[in-house]
């Protein structure tokens, strides 16, 4: 039987999640064929040499308690070891699944399968945060996010029991916290639901017990995770008034005019790390104040002000991290704002409703016009970005291939002296292991005489003639 309409006659559900799907494939298409970046040669390399079923959920990769995501490479690597494809395909289909989610979610929360849909579009396509699809490592972000809605998901549903939909949702937010820490937004969001519940939310909202299961789960996993790791704040993570610049920034950065500067001037699309102590995110105040009042004036408050609520609330657990959030200068940072931009497309797909109008065909053409530009430069942005991080994924693979290759030629030496940058890289050594079982590697910061500490080893550097050659030498105690 075919499936019917949503009550709005909008188009046949089945329709709306084929073409989100197709909407992911096209932001995202040429990711499929990239190598390995930063983090994930230590992720392969772990799950293919380190993990076993014994401690494979107390592993820690790159110092962090991710369980689930220990368990996702490690499987993947079992059935089809260096199968990158099929790395890269998993991420597309999470980013699918987040996409559907989000759909049905807003759905839920408004009542509004336009407007739901237009939300999920955007979420497909957006640049604002590429780099949680197109690296591989960032995994991590892409189960949290989709346990976490579609643990919101259940608690919003109305089949089975209140007490079952709650057992249900709380198991899949276990989930998203055994993903990444970042999914410890899931009780404010929740508390976000609960407290917009008596002005004009769904009966399905979050009750009393729910915020306090969220609560109670939250608390004990806290414990669990200090009890494991050790203390949660680190060199470049911590507590400080930095949190809020962050979050205000973040929020900044997600409504930035990224479409428009990507098709009529891409220069715009960088921003320079701020050098003030606040700089560009004090403007994050007006603009909050500006999309209320816009909220307030349209009759759409309890839509805006979850929007709004929602996006400050998910950057909270990642705006300790010390860096400025409002700044391209990483482009790897804007993973950070996954779960955040659920919460900014709302908005823009909210302030084109408004300005939509059924009977003026100016408003309407204009709505369409925007969105369009929305959606094309979301697309050539994603591929600018894309371009970027082949580049970089380029020069890694070609440092690791010469190093490992020119490696084989002497015989009787397992260790590897790298010089610094450029040859050397935080994660050189697993990259190399990863070619080579049988080989180690470290950076030799102190140029030959730091290698020589660590003799007998294989040195390798550049010599100073144009262009550059790479050399290799032997060095003896």
């Amino acid at each position: 039987m075919p499936e019917k309409a949503g009550a709005s006659g909008f188009m046949p559900r089945r329709m709306i999640y084929i073409f989100l799907f197709l909407l992911c494939l096209a932001a995202y298409r040429s990711i499929v064929d990239n190598r390995l970046f930063n983090d994930d040669f230590s992720w392969l390399r772990a799950a293919r040499y380190d993990m076993t079923p014994a401690n494979l959920l107390s592993f820690r990769v790159v110092d962090f308690f991710r369980p689930l995501v220990n368990l996702s490479f490690y499987v993947m690597e079992k059935v089809s070891p260096g199968n990158l494809p099929l790395h890269y395909g998993f991420n597309l289909v999470l980013h699918f699944l987040c996409t559907a989610l989000v759909f049905r979610l807003i759905l839920k929360l408004l009542g509004s399968e336009r407007l739901a849909a237009a939300a999920a579009v955007l979420f497909a396509v957006t640049s604002v945060h590429s780099a949680a699809v197109i690296w591989i490592s960032a995994r991590t972000t892409l189960l949290a996010t989709c346990f976490l809605l579609a643990s919101l998901n259940v608690l919003l549903a109305r089949a089975g029991t209140a007490r079952l939909r709650l057992a249900i949702s709380i198991t899949l937010y276990i989930f998203a916290l055994a993903s990444k820490e970042e999914a410890i937004a899931g009780v404010l969001l929740v508390a976000l639901l609960f407290a917009l519940k008596r002005k004009d939310a769904p009966s399905g909202s979050p009750d009393r017990s729910a915020f306090a299961a969220f609560a109670i789960v939250s608390i004990a996993y806290l414990i669990l995770r200090q009890a494991l790791m050790g203390g949660f704040f680190q060199e470049n993570w911590g507590p400080g008034a930095h949190a809020l610049r962050n979050a205000a920034g973040g929020f900044l950065f997600q409504l930035y005019p990224w479409p428009f500067f990507s098709l009529f001037y891409p220069r715009g699309n960088h921003i320079p790390e701020p050098s003030g102590a606040l700089g560009p995110e004090l403007a994050a105040i007006p603009v909050v104040l500006v999309l209320l009042a816009a909220g307030y004036a349209s009759k759409k408050s309890y839509a805006m002000n979850l929007a709004i609520g929602w996006s400050l609330l998910a950057l909270l657990p990642v705006s300790p991290f010390r860096y400025r959030f409002f700044s391209t200068v990483s482009f790897s940072q804007n993973r950070y704002y996954y779960l955040s931009s659920v919460g900014t497309v709302l908005i823009i797909a909210l302030l084109l409703s408004m300005l939509w109008k059924e009977r003026s065909r100016a408003r309407q053409g204009a709505a369409i016009a925007l969105f369009v530009v929305l959606f094309a430069g979301s697309l050539v942005m994603n591929a600018r970005i894309e371009k970027k991080w082949s580049n970089f994924e380029r020069m890694y693979r070609e440092a690791v291939t010469a190093i490992v290759e020119g490696s084989d030629n002497y015989a009787g030496f397992t260790t590897i002296a790298v010089e610094s940058p450029p040859l050397a890289f935080p994660y050189l050594a697993d990259a190399i292991a990863l070619e080579r079982p049988g080989l180690t590697a470290f950076e030799a910061t102190g140029g030959r005489e730091g290698a020589r500490r660590n003799a007998p080893c294989l040195y390798v550097s550049y010599t100073g003639e144009k262009p550059k050659v790479m050399r290799m030498e032997r060095l003896e105690r």
